[in-house]
């Protein structure tokens, strides 16, 4: 045994003292300017609002030219942020001055702005960006708000203590902070974001007046007994929806007093099942049809009291989002007031009924893959609106101008929905 270990120890001595310093100097690529051949600038956004808080904030690539052994050409992305100091300047041509990565106005001393970038002596192509004016301050709303929150019996068969996860009271608190910053403009600088001045709070008092231990927490435990079939094996979406109508008083409140919400125990790929507003009020002298709903209301009265007409519905998984990710509900309470999630729709004109929203294609995978999107004018932007589906990456956290106006519109002219109050 000694002696097989002395003959493998010299063999290792002897195959180490034949190993050279490779004599080839390895180096990582580093760009220099002359590099560059092509320059991208996206703006993010085709208009700015002029009020100082708005920003675009770039988009910048660089790209150079290398010829392939196929001998084809091939643009490859240059990481500029490898270059000296200065080198990438952002210029807007109106003013001549340079602008940085960023850009915000107050005020509108034209009506458009126009940029470019530079590197070395490469430009990119001008972009062209509209300003428009400072919205006019809206009058404060405030929506009662009711979580009508189903959580299975303990003593159910299929309750299991150890992966159960309840949707406790502090979840429903954060749900609704996170959801008036998001549209209240208190978390963003987005280029056409604004303040909505709805405040979303939970009930003080229930449909009699009575107040509540916990504001705006109406738990619900449910068991077989909410079962259409007694003999099914598991629970189904009718089961919850039936159970609701057959209890409508006990399940949905006053909608012309309160926001129902039902947490659902479905998962994020569960369609809820509810309805938008289909009748919207005769519109008054300096009012508009509110596009997309179609029928026209007798009076505030003129809606069906149920769950597919007056719930706003949602699955219980977005209150537990994963690691480092905020609660946000405002996705569903959105659709309940009318708004759509922003991305391409070949049937509906301007998508969701707002110009200034920014969207994507949904057929394209990429633009599920991470925040940065490319719209449909193929310009790249950061993915930031508040209606953006959450299941997939946004920073959720903007409201725009167009979508403000048309929540408040059918918040306050479409029955079923007028839950909104002055005080």
């Amino acid at each position: 045994m000694n002696r097989n270990l002395l003959c493998v120890a010299a063999l290792l001595v002897l195959l180490l003292s034949n190993c050279k310093k490779d004599s080839f100097q390895y180096q990582l690529y580093s760009p220099t300017i002359n590099d560059v051949d092509s320059i991208y600038l996206s703006p993010t956004d085709k208009s700015l609002i002029a009020d100082g808080q708005a920003r675009l904030q770039f988009i910048v690539e660089a790209y150079r030219l290398v010829k392939l052994p196929s001998g084809k050409d091939s643009m490859e992305k240059v990481d500029y942020s490898q270059l000296p100091e200065g080198s990438l300047k952002i210029y807007e041509e109106r003013s001549g001055k340079e602008v940085g990565m960023s850009y915000s106005i107050n005020g509108m001393p034209y009506d458009s702005v126009k940029f470019h970038a530079e590197i070395g002596g490469r430009k990119s192509s001008t972009k062209t960006v509209a300003l428009r004016a400072k919205p006019a301050p809206l009058q404060k709303l405030f929506v009662d708000v009711i979580f009508h929150v189903w959580e299975l019996n303990t003593t159910h068969l299929s309750y299991d203590p150890s992966s159960y996860q309840p949707v406790t009271y502090d979840l429903l608190q954060t749900a609704i902070r996170n959801m008036n910053a998001a549209i209240n403009n208190q978390q963003t600088v987005s280029p056409n974001g604004t303040q909505a001045n709805i405040e979303f709070r939970l009930a003080l008092k229930n449909q009699n007046g009575a107040t509540l231990i916990q504001p705006g927490y109406n738990k619900v435990v449910y068991s077989d007994n909410v079962k259409t079939n007694p003999l099914a094996t598991s629970f189904q979406p009718n089961d919850f929806i039936t159970f609701i109508n057959n209890n409508k008083a006990s399940y949905i409140w006053k909608p012309k007093e309160f926001l129902n919400i039902h947490v659902l125990p479905y998962g994020s790929n569960q369609s809820m099942g509810t309805a938008r507003a289909s009748r919207q009020l005769a519109p008054q002298p300096g009012q508009e049809l509110i596009p997309g709903v179609a029928g026209i209301a007798t009076s505030e009265d003129d809606f069906t009291t149920d769950y597919v007409n007056t719930v706003c519905a949602m699955p219980r998984t977005l209150f537990f989002p994963g690691f480092e990710r905020k609660i946000d509900v405002f996705q569903f309470v959105g659709e309940f007031y009318g708004l759509y999630v922003p991305t391409y729709r070949a049937t509906i004109p301007d998508s969701d009924y707002c110009k200034d929203t920014r969207k994507y294609n949904g057929n394209e995978q990429k633009n599920y893959v991470n925040a940065v999107k490319i719209g449909m004018d193929n310009e790249k932007y950061v993915a930031d609106n508040v209606m953006d589906d959450s299941r997939y990456p946004s920073l959720l956290n903007s409201i725009t101008v167009d979508q403000v106006n048309r929540l408040r519109a059918v918040m306050t002219r479409c029955p079923g929905r007028m839950n909104a109050k002055t005080q």
